[in-house]
C-alpha cells in the first residue's frame, strides 16, 4: 500500500469511529480494501470463520481473515490489557452476553446505526446498538437415546423424580436454568435445583465434556447442553437427542467491532455479513447454530414453532442474567 493510500485509510478509520449515517455495505468495503486484512478472536472453531470468508469473499474480495479460537472471558481480559496499552490487534469478538459489561464498561464496544446503514433487523441489534445478535444457543434438556426413551421425559419437572437418581448430569455454570428463571423466577429455579440434590446429580463443567459424558453413557440425562452440539453427535450416530419439552432456553451470543480496532471498516462489513441469511445457512449446516425464534429461526427452532413449544431467550438486561446466573451457579455448587 502507497504513503498516500495508507494515511488516507487511517484518515476514513478516523471517520469511521463515530456512527455515520451515510455509510453503506460498498463504501464501507471500499475502506475495508485498503485495510486489507481482518482479526477475530472468537470462541467458534477456525473452520466456520473460513467457510464463512469463502461466500463473504464472493462478494466483497480481496480481505485476509485470521481466525484465533479462545474463550470469551480470557479473549475480553487480553483485549482489555491491550487496550490500556494503546496496542488493540483485535478488530471483532464474539460472546454471550454474560460477558458484555466487561465490554461496555472498558468502552470496548460503541454504537453504530446498524439498522440505517445495512437494514438489519431491530430484534439482531442490542444493548443500545453496540453489539449484534448472531446466534440464540438453545440448552435443551439431553439424554441418552440407549437408555431414555422419547417420552421418558415430558417436562423440566420430571428430572426431580427419583428414578433419575444418579443418572442425571447438571453442567455447574446452569445457564439453561438462569435463562429459565426469566420465566420460572429465581426462588422457583433454585428451589427446583434443590430438588434435584435428591438425585445426586454428576456436577460437569462446559457443554462439550457434559455431551461427551452423556453419549458414553455415563448418565442418562443431562442439563445444560447445546442442542447444536447434540445433532452433529447425532448425525454422526451417537445415541444422544434432546427432548421436545419446553420451555426451551436459549443463550444470547453477539458479535461486536472492538472499539479502537485497527480495521473497523473491516469490522463493521464482518460483523453484519453474520446476520444476513446467507451467512446464518452457512452457520447452521456447518455447526447448527443459528436463530431459534422469528422468522428467520434455524430449521431447530422451526421445529418447535411447529410443535408449539416456547423458546426463552435470555436477557439483554445484562444485570439482570449476571443476577440470574450467580444465583443459580450457588445453587448448584450446593450439591457438590
Amino acid at each position: 500500500m502507497s504513503r498516500i493510500a495508507l494515511i488516507a485509510a487511517i484518515a476514513c478509520g478516523f471517520a469511521l469511529s463515530s456512527a455515520r449515517a451515510d455509510d453503506t455495505a460498498e463504501s464501507l468495503y471500499a475502506i475495508a480494501k485498503q485495510e486489507g486484512r481482518l482479526s477475530i478472536w472468537s470462541s467458534l472453531d477456525v473452520e466456520i470463520h473460513q467457510s464463512q470468508l469463502k461466500a463473504f469473499s464472493k462478494r466483497f474480495p480481496g480481505l485476509t481473515v485470521e481466525a484465533f479460537k479462545i474463550q470469551p472471558g480470557p479473549a475480553i481480559e487480553r483485549a482489555i490489557s491491550e487496550s490500556r496499552a494503546g496496542r488493540l490487534s483485535v478488530d471483532i469478538m464474539d460472546t454471550n452476553s454474560g460477558y458484555l459489561q466487561l465490554v461496555f464498561d472498558r468502552d470496548l464496544a460503541r454504537p453504530y446505526p446498524w439498522k440505517k446503514v445495512f437494514g438489519i433487523p431491530d430484534d439482531q441489534v442490542l444493548y443500545d446498538s453496540r453489539a449484534l445478535m448472531i446466534a440464540q444457543y438453545d440448552l435443551p434438556i439431553a439424554y441418552n437415546t440407549d437408555l431414555v426413551m422419547p417420552g421418558d421425559i415430558t417436562s423440566w419437572e420430571d428430572l426431580a423424580d427419583p428414578r433419575w437418581k444418579g443418572k442425571l448430569m447438571l453442567e455447574a455454570r446452569g445457564f439453561g436454568l438462569a435463562i429459565l428463571a426469566q420465566e420460572w423466577g429465581i426462588e422457583k429455579t433454585t428451589a427446583y435445583i434443590t430438588r434435584l440434590l435428591a438425585n445426586q446429580p454428576i456436577i460437569t463443567k462446559g457443554a462439550s465434556p457434559t455431551i461427551d459424558g452423556l453419549a458414553s453413557g455415563q448418565a442418562s440425562v443431562a442439563i445444560g447442553t447445546i442442542a447444536a452440539k447434540l445433532d452433529v453427535l447425532r448425525r454422526d450416530h451417537a445415541p444422544v437427542d434432546w427432548a421436545r419439552v419446553g420451555p426451551v432456553p436459549a443463550q444470547l451470543v453477539t458479535i461486536f467491532p472492538v472499539n479502537g480496532a485497527p480495521h473497523p471498516a473491516a469490522a463493521k462489513l464482518w460483523s453484519w455479513w453474520w446476520t444476513t441469511p446467507e451467512a446464518q445457512k452457512i452457520f447452521y449446516d456447518e455447526q447448527g447454530y443459528g436463530l431459534m425464534v422469528g422468522p428467520n429461526a434455524n430449521p431447530r427452532g422451526k421445529e418447535l414453532q411447529k410443535l408449539g413449544i416456547p423458546v426463552v431467550i435470555e436477557t439483554s438486561k445484562v444485570e439482570e442474567g449476571r443476577q440470574n446466573l450467580e444465583s443459580v451457579a450457588r445453587a448448584i455448587d450446593g450439591l457438590k
